[in-house]
């Protein structure tokens, strides 16, 4: 038995039905199994009743949005976040709802706070069959707009944390619209998640409707100001993009999945799964622009490794490196420029 299945902090008593209820288990993923044993010693512990209830409660709400997620891992989605305050006749909300009906025509489906204003604008230009909507119990009572009331694809969190990670877990991009403290909290948590390395890396843009200015102020003062600061660094700024162009959202997400696929950890490595193999003068190219971000090795194209990758994911060529992670920031970078490089192989072939 491994580490994480030793079982000798269990009653007694439990011991005997948790091992059994292993058994059932022992040729399933070892997830299972851990889950079984963390969520036993959880009941056994001397935890309060209003954790467990809380503990409870998280779970269920994870399984329910896992569940409703479930049928469409195939689809690339965008998360918008945004005011619910914002009028249906505001130019903020014309601007939305029309972002989100092109990124719906270009094949993403649209994933919000399952509001109004401009949740409900990104909804509505979607339309229902093309969202998602994840609601948040408050005390004001935040009702699902007229789109998503009713729909099989929205549903409700009592936690923020459990809602924000189904947001950036679900999405392929996330669009950030005008909005305040939670659009604001969304933002930051979605930067930091990023520059972190916690999330994935995926195109974020700040998105401003045409004489607006609401994103500017960021881009412009609050970015040089901590940069000079020396309190993020110089190439945080690639973590997004900012625009009042519809077509020029459309193309910066649909841009970034030209060959890159998906992303994953394994050890020390990181991994970039791609569409299509790269040859080898492009993979030459990107050795001398991003060595200076590896901690060591080079960029490597290799395929069906690990052999414990998804099966779904098994026949993906990747890229395999050692990436400094303290240089996650770059990683947008290197995404763009080995899709830029395999767009312009084939072009030329």
């Amino acid at each position: 038995m491994t580490e994480p299945e030793r079982l000798d902090d269990l009653p007694e008593p439990l011991r005997s039905h948790v091992q059994n209820l292993l058994a059932d288990y022992q040729h399933d993923s070892p997830y299972k199994r851990a889950l079984v044993i963390e969520t036993m010693r959880l009941i056994s512990s001397d935890i309060g009743n209003a954790d467990i209830k809380m503990l409870a409660r998280t779970l269920s709400e994870l399984r329910q949005g896992l569940n409703v997620f479930k049928p469409y891992q195939s689809w690339r989605k965008v998360s918008v976040f945004g005011s619910a305050r914002t009028p249906p006749t505001h130019p903020r909300y014309l601007h939305v709802r029309d972002c989100a009906r092109a990124l719906r025509d270009a094949g993403f489906m649209i994933i919000t706070g399952g509001g109004g204003g401009l949740m409900q604008a990104a909804n509505e230009g979607a339309s229902e069959k093309n969202s998602f909507a994840i609601n948040i119990n408050l005390p004001m009572e935040q009702q699902p707009n007229p789109i998503m009331d009713g729909s099989p694809r929205h549903f409700y969190c009592q936690y923020f944390f459990t809602r924000k990670l189904f947001f950036l877990k679900e999405s392929d991009a996330v669009v950030l619209t005008p909005g305040g403290f939670g659009t604001l909290d969304e933002a930051f948590e979605t930067l930091t998640l990023l520059q972190t390395g916690r999330n994935p890396p995926v195109p974020v843009v700040l998105l401003d409707a045409p004489d607006d200015d609401y994103w500017g102020p960021l881009t412009r003062s609050w970015m040089r100001r901590l940069t000079s600061d020396h309190l993020i660094d110089a190439d945080d700024h690639q973590l997004f993009y900012h625009t009042d162009n519809i077509q020029s959202v459309v193309d910066h997400i649909s841009d970034y999945y030209i060959n890159y696929h998906s992303f994953r950890y394994v050890g020390h490595f990181t991994l970039l799964r791609l569409l299509n193999p790269l040859d080898d003068e492009i993979m030459q190219q990107l050795n001398a622009e991003f060595s200076d971000v590896l901690s060591e090795g080079k960029i490597e194209q290799v395929f069906r490794w690990p052999k414990s990758d998804d099966a779904c994911f098994s026949h993906l060529p990747r890229l395999r490196l050692h990436l400094d992670r303290r240089r996650m920031n770059v990683l947008p970078q290197l995404i763009r420029r080995m899709n830029a490089l395999y767009q312009s192989s084939q072009a030329g072939a």
